[in-house]
């Protein structure tokens, strides 16, 4: 009985390990440990290299995702978002999750900062995972679709982090982003919100608008993807639709779907199938281009 257990155990694992289409490399600092800010586990990141892209130096395509968690919460190591970089693994893009500073360790801006020293780091580095650091798309769900839209909107970030290229983010995926107007959103003054975000983006209407990616958003090359749910956050709806409408009035590729019955949190789920049709819509997003 007892080798019988062993055979079904040992044939189980290999099916599994013959199943598994990615190799996941763990907590790499994307900073250097000599930074005077530097935190260990803030400043690290996961790099999930679909298997086709081992042997095949800077080919593939590149997703960086931010996560979520209003600004106070979240990690890279949460079962959802390690199956954001497994899913997305799954269908061939060479996926980094990353950690960033939270509240109270930093504001908003060192959040970004953080977010485009992360970036900094998969350009100068992911050739060597089978990316092609050139091919380079960034996503966040929640606050953490802020964020992309700030590093993606806001070029002061990534070149204060010595990003340099013409176009250093080919596109930009958000998944029921909250935050890209938080000018217009603290303006409402809603007493409870603003009690709990102005700890994020100070007592000043000047930095809720340098902090809001709408506000930055000129005429450039990068491609917008935007998916909301059709019962998330009323803010976040209407935010969303004005980003996409700002995109679209300055020149900008942007394209914004609706995904119905959802609401805010599930969205994230949408990104943690392989199967997922939402996941697969932004994996052909990428594949476009």
């Amino acid at each position: 009985m007892k080798i019988v257990l062993y055979v079904f155990i040992f044939l189980n694992c290999s099916l599994c390990a013959w199943a598994k289409k990615y190799t996941v490399h763990k907590d790499i600092p994307y900073t250097a440990v000599t930074d005077p800010d530097y935190d260990k586990g803030s400043h690290c990141l996961d790099v999930y290299v679909p298997k086709e892209h081992i042997k095949k130096k800077g080919k593939g395509k590149v997703l960086v995702f931010i996560h979520g968690g209003a600004w106070k919460g979240g990690s890279k190591d949460s079962p959802r978002h390690r199956a954001v970089g497994k899913s997305f693994a799954s269908n061939g893009i060479i996926t980094v999750v990353i950690n960033y500073r939270l509240w109270p360790e930093t504001k908003y801006y060192g959040m970004a900062d953080d977010c485009a020293r992360a970036i900094a780091w998969v350009k100068q580095n992911i050739a060597q995972y089978g990316g092609n650091p050139e091919d380079l798309y960034v996503s966040g769900h929640s606050s953490g679709g802020h964020l992309a839209a700030l590093v993606t909107t806001d070029s002061s970030y990534l070149m204060k982090a010595g990003v340099t290229s013409k176009v250093p983010i080919k596109g930009c995926i958000l998944n029921d982003p909250f935050g890209l107007n938080m000018f217009e959103y603290m303006a409402q003054g809603n007493v409870v919100d603003v009690f709990l975000f102005r700890i994020i983006f100070t007592d000043l209407p000047t930095e809720w608008m340098k902090g809001s990616p709408y506000y930055h958003i000129n005429k450039d090359d990068v491609r917008y993807y935007m998916i909301y749910g059709a019962e998330t956050m009323a803010f976040v709806k209407e935010s969303s639709k004005e980003f996409h409408e700002r995109n679209r009035f300055v020149g900008n590729y942007s394209t914004i779907h609706r995904v119905n019955w959802r609401t805010h949190i599930p969205m994230l789920d949408l990104f943690c199938h392989k199967h997922s049709r939402e996941l697969k819509k932004a994996v052909a997003f990428m594949q476009e281009k």
